[in-house]
């Protein structure tokens, strides 16, 4: 895997993803749940993995607040500017980082619950390699981003199947004069497969 992150993400950011963070694992009733899954659609011809780490609590019997970190591999979609005389990498893997809060409702309180979710958070995009020729290799660097999490699915009792929608905007591809060379798009949809790990007493 190739993928490298070399954009320093902004202080005040990791400050309140610390804050979250500390408030979550700090409290007594929360859960942790791991989520690994696959991506649906991919334009990559590498295999496209998902996994997620999320600490979540109950508000009420039906909603569930939490802060969900995760990974995409092989997400992203590349496309160079026409007449450019630059080439991007769309060989290697590459990767996409997620720190995105999160909100899920449960339809009902019985063994079998299926749920919707949705959150807002920030995208992390790696770096990618750009070469003018055989032997002149770039980085390209792609901005952060900030995305929309939709989800929905079926928990039973201590796992749950969910389908997430991850809303990026495209970004542009620059190298280091600033000179745009290509765009990255930056959506995807995959189905993961979630384990309470932590706190499995409750039937969310």
């Amino acid at each position: 895997m190739n993928a490298t992150f070399l954009k320093p993400v902004n202080r005040r950011k990791w400050i309140l993803l610390l804050f979250l963070s500390g408030w979550f694992l700090g409290n007594s009733q929360t859960k942790l749940r791991v989520e690994p899954g696959l991506l649906i659609k991919t334009q990559s011809e590498n295999l496209g993995l998902l996994f997620s780490v999320e600490p979540h609590l109950e508000i009420s019997t039906r909603s569930v607040i939490g802060l969900r970190f995760g990974i995409a591999v092989n997400s992203q979609e590349f496309e160079t500017i026409s007449g450019t005389r630059f080439f991007i990498d769309e060989e290697n893997d590459n990767a996409v980082i997620s720190f995105v809060p999160t909100f899920d409702y449960y339809l009902n309180y019985a063994p079998t619950r299926p749920y919707l979710g949705l959150g807002v958070g920030y995208y992390v995009l790696s770096t990618v390699d750009v070469s003018q020729g055989i032997e002149t290799i770039l980085d390209g660097s792609i901005k952060n981003q900030l995305g929309l999490l939709l989800r929905g699915g079926v928990a039973l009792r201590n796992t749950r199947i969910s389908l997430e929608y991850n809303l990026i905007p495209t970004a542009d591809i620059q190298i280091d004069n600033g000179e745009v060379v290509g765009t990255v798009k930056n959506t995807y949809l995959g189905l993961s497969f979630g384990f309470t790990i932590i706190g499995r007493k409750s039937s969310i």
